[in-house]
């Protein structure tokens, strides 16, 4: 039965190639097409799945190998554009600090903050620059928004940085063309500035800028932006007015600073 079902398939194939696309068993041909295409679509649509599973399981290792290398790619080009980002970043806040008008007269020295202070009640950066490069205790910092802090220990080649918001720190503050001056202490990271030592009466207002005064003695040079008054009150009873002052310069995302090579004994 088989050979007969053969012979005869091939007697049908052998005829109607001899006779074109015409002719009856060129009819015949095109409706049996049309009738087993719907089938051969349906049984397509129903087994493609389980082939791409099998294909899958049998070639998992390397499809595997290819998911690995398109996920180091993806990573790659992320970490690339991250990277850019950072850079014009950086770039900025160096070009921002070059340009600061009270650092025209005071020689500096550019560092990048290579770490946070290790000190829980401190607030400190670490520097990567030291003594080697003119660096010393007592020196001002500054970034391109302000005052920072000032130099509090140096080694070789690293520096210690206590920030203006710690509670060790004192600056003389003053109202740009007053006579109201004061001193800006801090009370903790992502805390106001105070300022103490200012008289009832005096003029001092809400949004009024405050830069370092420089008088006698101070640990600053004059005219270093500091911050701008947040609040100003008079509490009953009280010869002094509570101020509260926001820094100018972001002191959590610190990356390049410049120290002024200054002390008040050299100016």
């Amino acid at each position: 039965m088989l050979l007969v079902l053969v012979l005869v398939g091939v007697t049908l194939v052998t005829i109607s190639d001899r006779n074109g696309n015409s002719g009856i068993f060129a009819r015949a041909r095109t409706y049996a097409r049309d009738v087993a295409d719907p089938f051969q679509s349906g049984v397509h649509s129903v087994l493609q799945p389980v082939g791409n599973f099998l294909y899958g399981a049998l070639n998992y290792k390397t499809l595997e190998k290819q998911n690995q290398l398109l996920r180091r790619q993806v990573a790659g080009d992320q970490g690339a554009a991250v990277q850019a980002m950072g850079e014009q970043a950086q770039a900025a806040q160096v070009l921002a600090q070059e340009d600061l008008p009270y650092l025209t007269a005071i020689p500096s020295v550019a560092a990048q903050v290579v770490d946070l202070g290790a000190a829980n009640f401190e607030q400190t950066i670490e520097l990567d620059r030291g003594s080697a490069s003119g660096l010393s205790v007592g020196q001002p910092v500054v970034s391109a928004g302000g005052l920072i802090g000032s130099v509090t220990a140096v080694s070789s080649h690293l520096a210690t940085v206590t920030l203006l918001d710690d509670p060790s720190v004192t600056v003389g503050v003053r109202v740009p063309g007053t006579a109201v001056v004061g001193a800006a202490v801090g009370e903790g990271e992502g805390d106001p500035l105070q300022v103490e030592d200012v008289n009832v009466g005096s003029r001092v207002s809400r949004g009024d800028d405050l830069v370092t005064s420089g008088l006698q003695l101070e640990h600053f040079p004059a005219g270093i932006p500091v911050g701008r008054v947040l609040s100003v009150s008079s509490p009953a009873g009280a010869l002094q007015l509570a101020i509260s002052v926001s820094p100018f310069a972001d002191l959590v995302d610190l990356q390049f600073v410049r120290v002024l090579l200054w002390s008040p004994q050299t100016g």
